[in-house]
């Protein structure tokens, strides 16, 4: 039979354990305080991305749309405690040689629910104007005769959005990228169309910044 070890040759097999211990739960402690410490944001969220942009029905031609960048900036604001009612003003443009560039300005009210984890689902519907520039030069009839015009077409927009996105700590705040599907239906184009639709993939990404006061 082997001879059990005597108690002083565990002692400090214990006393290792009991340190590994100690310091496991300092460590766990820094990190729930530097957690709670991430938690304290600024109000107001920043957002960039791009659009690529289509005149077509909606899932249509989905191809067309990646020829036709854009880019946008914004920024939003939550109105609840979980941030999942948000607010959000956008404003920017895109190219289309098919039907004429545009510009845009969008605000939004949106729903953002968890689905899991840092998961979320986001549907954000809202109202817009919209400036379309004509993709060749353009003329107009006055007194028996054509002119060149400049400009475009001004349209009351309806964006409303499908998307999902994730978001995850870094040391300065919070990154959400996300992705999303926009069908616009448009007002006011020209007297022949009163009603035409626009999509747009959008791409993008939120960003919360810590408040360090």
């Amino acid at each position: 039979m082997k001879k059990a070890k005597p108690k002083t040759v565990l002692r400090p097999f214990r006393t290792a354990l009991l340190l590994v211990a100690f310091l496991n739960l300092a460590v766990f402690k820094v990190n729930a305080q530097q957690s709670s410490l991430e938690k304290n944001y600024k109000r107001i969220s920043f957002v960039v991305g791009m659009p690529f942009h289509n005149f077509a029905v909606p899932l249509r031609d989905l191809g067309s749309n990646f020829t036709h960048p854009g880019l946008f900036l914004g920024s939003e604001i939550p109105y609840n405690k979980k941030e999942t009612l948000i607010q959000q003003v956008t404003l920017g443009g895109y190219l289309n040689r098919e039907i004429g560039n545009g510009l845009f300005i969008n605000t939004q009210f949106g729903y953002r629910p968890k689905i899991f984890n840092d998961l979320y689902g986001e549907l954000k519907v809202g109202l817009g104007y919209i400036r379309v520039f004509h993709p060749t030069q353009a003329y107009e009839f006055n007194d028996g005769q054509w002119n060149q015009t400049n400009g475009g077409k001004s349209q009351l927009g309806i964006p409303l959005d499908f998307g999902f996105g994730y978001s995850f700590e870094t040391e300065f705040g919070q990154l959400s990228p996300h992705i999303a599907y926009q069908v616009t239906p448009a007002l006011f184009y020209n007297d022949t169309l009163p009603l035409n639709l626009y999509t747009n993939i959008i791409v993008g990404l939120r960003m919360k910044l810590l408040d360090k006061k």
